[in-house]
């Protein structure tokens, strides 16, 4: 179970001078609420982020994954000659092959729901780094750009994918420019979800946030209980919305370990994606911030200090920062193109189906 989410450009970033450790220890809380939503999320509100909102504790202890029949595990070589087991998530599909990767901390369940909007056309598989999820916690010094590509392609020989197309979520976005720059050969298509900006400095741009919501702190309970207030605070304060792969893929995978997520953001933050040296056609979808995609638990009027003070934030710090790598992003990718809508950072589960449609015009096309 996972109770404490460490996301990139969400909740918390660790430290970038560790890289060697531990999980940290699990709390447990009493439940925050009881009894089904009936307010509306954000985002596409379809029938199965609806369900989604409105499950209660009680259904969501009876709720099973769907995703776990798909799941197996694939041996890549390990350090001192020991393997090291990667979980993958394959929803099998006919057609040309795509692997997805997930953002920091998260691990590859994050796509159970844009996976099977994809199977009619394609071969899907999702890949949980090492460190992260069901996959084994290696060294914490491993985990660093060059080994995770290294990774992607043991994983596809193990498939027998000659070629495949990648799409990378936030900080994965590094994963898959690296594994394009050193297997040109063996890369169809690049797919960028909130994945095109830099990381130099993130740190004090997070850190420069005045509207942060209160921490965490949950009350003495069963696990049960801090699993029910942990996806109560996520709904409330981090997402505004909530889906069967956020259940699965954040809340209920193993924690990652810190010193993983920090060596990995370490190694992206000192090593700039190579957009120059990537052949294969580019795209980004990229989500348009605004006051109700990031600060949606806020009210203008009750909230008008922080409101002014996050709006500005938003506007004059965050914004320019992103532009930043994401400029970078339109001059150095030889076939790259953009396409922006407001949504939040985790655009293809907020927006599912947009996110699908989007994804299966570029891959299909020449």
């Amino acid at each position: 179970m996972r109770c404490t989410t460490i996301t990139l450009l969400w909740f918390a970033i660790p430290a970038l001078a560790t890289c060697s450790g531990g999980p940290p220890a699990a709390t447990v809380a009493k439940p925050e609420t009881a009894g089904a939503r009936t307010d509306l999320p954000l985002g596409e509100q379809g029938p199965q982020l609806l369900a989604a909102w409105r499950r209660t504790d009680a259904e969501w202890a009876r709720w099973t994954d769907p995703s776990a029949s798909h799941v197996r595990f694939v041996a890549v070589p390990g350090p001192a000659g020991k393997d090291i087991r990667l979980e993958v998530i394959d929803w099998g599909g006919r057609g040309p092959a795509v692997v997805m990767l997930a953002g920091l901390g998260e691990s590859g369940h994050i796509y159970n729901d844009l996976a099977p909007r994809l199977t009619d056309q394609f071969r899907v598989i999702a890949l949980t780094r090492r460190g992260h999820g069901a996959s084994s916690h290696a060294d914490s010094s491993t985990c660093v750009l060059d080994t995770l590509a290294a990774d992607i392609a043991a994983v596809m020989d193990s498939l027998r994918l000659k070629r495949a197309s990648l799409i990378g979520h936030s900080i994965a976005g590094a994963e898959i420019t690296r594994f394009a720059a050193r297997w040109p050969e063996r890369t169809d298509k690049l797919i960028y979800l909130d994945a095109s900006h830099d990381f130099a400095g993130i740190d004090s741009i997070l850190g420069a946030n005045p509207a942060w919501p209160p921490g965490f702190a949950p009350q003495p309970g069963t696990p049960t209980d801090t699993l029910n207030a942990a996806r109560e605070r996520s709904k409330r304060y981090r997402f505004g919305y909530w889906s069967d792969a956020m259940e699965s893929g954040i809340l209920r995978s193993p924690a990652s370990v810190d010193e993983s997520d920090g060596c990995l953001l370490q190694d992206a933050t000192l090593h700039p994606k190579e957009y120059s040296r990537v052949q294969a056609p580019a795209l980004a979808l990229i989500p348009r911030y605004t006051m109700r995609t990031w600060f949606f638990y806020l009210d203008p009027v009750v909230d008008s200090v922080k409101w002014r003070g996050a709006e500005h934030w938003l506007t004059k710090v965050l914004q320019p920062w992103l532009d930043t790598g994401r400029t970078r992003f339109r001059r150095e990718t030889r076939k790259g193109r953009t396409i922006e809508f407001e949504a939040d950072h985790h655009l293809f589960n907020s927006h599912p189906d947009r996110t699908a449609r989007e994804l299966r015009v570029f891959l299909l096309s020449d």
